[in-house]
């Protein structure tokens, strides 16, 4: 598994929750809000989870928006 910083993101305030990562410098250990949106969905099913609810709000709350594509009728 190999997550990625978003340079964009890399100086973010973060949650306190800090993951290994690589970016152009290297691997440093940074805080989840600074992984890029792919990342971040590896990240939160590293360890066997599969809940698309769960991922949605952790992305909503990090900036990214939803992590998966919704399709609702009338919007």
């Amino acid at each position: 598994m190999r997550l990625e910083i978003d340079p964009d993101r890399a100086e973010m305030e973060g949650t306190g929750i800090y993951v290994r990562a690589w970016d152009v410098r290297g691997v440093h250990s940074v805080d989840i809000a600074a992984l890029d949106r792919e990342s971040l969905l590896t990240f939160l099913r590293s360890r066997g989870g599969d809940n698309k609810f769960a991922e949605d709000c952790v992305g909503i709350l990090l900036g990214h928006g939803h992590l998966h594509l919704r399709t609702v009728e009338g919007r």
